[in-house]
């Protein structure tokens, strides 16, 4: 390696043609490290060298002659030489840059398979990120993403016409995926999604009434596929989740102690659904076949579980009256307000429900306006003395 001044002279002589076909280097014999590179193809760039704190041999690229000059090299060898004195590893740092992956990467190769082994309803997770995130920061390396790239996405799914709830869930699932790779160390800094701007949701109330509750069973007692009515019927009168119900399996049916076990709840938990003599009724009109292990079997797939309800409930929704908006989960909804017009205390509403807290619950109950309107007469009479009148 041959050591010189490394000047604009110089460097103009090794880029004349004459140097074509030759390989070598020349390190400057006045700033320590700073060296440049001629390729056969008579491409020259410049360097810095320097011993990292481990005492390893470092190199940092810092341009090509032609895109930046002579002089400009220099001095930002001599830049990065004051940074290295200073404790930095310029070097490190490139390599820890281009360790980051992008957001895609991170998401395919980290992220769902994290989800896939931790959460059971993941199937959600991963539509949110297939279907928006990966296309709003698929291309951008973790450390990329701003606070404009978080806003400017929030904007767009407001333009989209989502609704409050849905557009704080796809920012709710951004700022979580960026918290884990914060975790794994896959980037450095903070979460540009940790106060992303969530919007003020209204809660959704729709209870059925008690018409439209007797409405419901009429109309499933009457439906044409009884499989389907039975898991619609158990639903209401269970308060358990979809899952619980389409894939209840006999052997966890223990009629003695009126429980359906369910062996992972939502919660990751063992639980037990509670049988109401009615949930009982709808238990033993389904037929039990020797083999089959599902409660409600699939009438398409032999061996399964029926695989969804929703052209049933459909007809029974429309048969029995009940308002358009009405969704299956509002059965979930009306079990647990039913519970708790009837007395039942919050906690017991909570644990069949399979609540893992009972913070969750309040988000079920509801006192119809009849039993609010005699709890507020009842305060009215005692402080009156006459049931209200002044």
């Amino acid at each position: 390696m041959a050591t010189a001044a490394i000047t604009r002279n110089l460097v103009r002589n090794l880029a004349s043609p004459s140097t074509r076909g030759r390989k070598f280097s020349i390190t400057d014999d006045k700033l320590a490290g700073f060296r440049l590179t001629v390729a056969r193809s008579g491409r020259i760039d410049f360097y810095q060298r320097y011993t990292d704190r481990r005492r390893r041999r470092r190199e940092v690229h810092i341009g090509r002659y032609g895109v930046i000059t002579v002089d400009q090299a220099r001095k930002e060898a001599e830049r990065l030489k004051a940074q290295i004195a200073l404790g930095g590893d310029p070097a490190g740092d490139t390599e820890r840059a281009r360790a980051v992956p992008t957001f895609a990467a991170f998401v395919a190769d980290r992220l769902i398979p994290h989800l896939r082994d931790t959460i059971r309803s993941h199937a959600g997770y991963e539509a949110i990120l297939r279907l928006r995130l990966v296309p709003a920061f698929g291309r951008l390396h973790l450390d990329e993403i701003a606070v404009t790239h978080v806003a400017a996405f929030r904007r767009k799914l407001i333009a989209d016409g989502l609704a409050n709830a849905s557009v704080n869930r796809h920012l709710a699932v951004l700022r979580r995926a960026l918290n884990l790779a914060l975790r794994w160390e896959l980037f450095a800094g903070r979460n540009p999604a940790q106060s992303p701007g969530m919007l003020r949701e209204e809660p959704r109330e729709l209870f059925l009434t008690d018409a439209h509750l007797r409405a419901l069973m009429m109309a499933l007692a009457a439906e044409a596929d009884q499989a389907a009515a039975g898991a619609i019927a158990l639903l209401a009168l269970t308060g358990a989740r979809k899952a619980e119900i389409l894939g209840a399996r006999w052997e966890h049916v223990d009629p003695d102690r009126r429980l359906l076990t369910v062996p992972l709840s939502k919660s990751g938990r063992r639980r037990h659904v509670v049988l109401s003599d009615a949930a009982l009724a709808v238990l033993r009109l389904q037929p039990r076949a020797r083999g089959q292990a599902f409660v409600f079997p699939s009438a398409r797939r032999p061996g399964r579980a029926i695989e969804g309800v929703r052209a049933a409930w459909a007809r029974a929704k429309a048969a029995a009256g009940l308002p358009a908006e009405t969704r299956l989960h509002d059965l979930r909804h009306t079990f647990a307000s039913v519970c708790v017009n009837g007395g039942v205390p919050l906690y017991d509403v909570s644990k069949l429900l399979g609540h893992a807290t009972q913070a969750t619950t309040t988000r079920y109950a509801h006192l119809r306006h009849d039993r609010l309107l005699d709890a507020s007469n009842a305060v009215g009479t005692i402080a009156t003395g006459n049931g209200g009148a002044t």
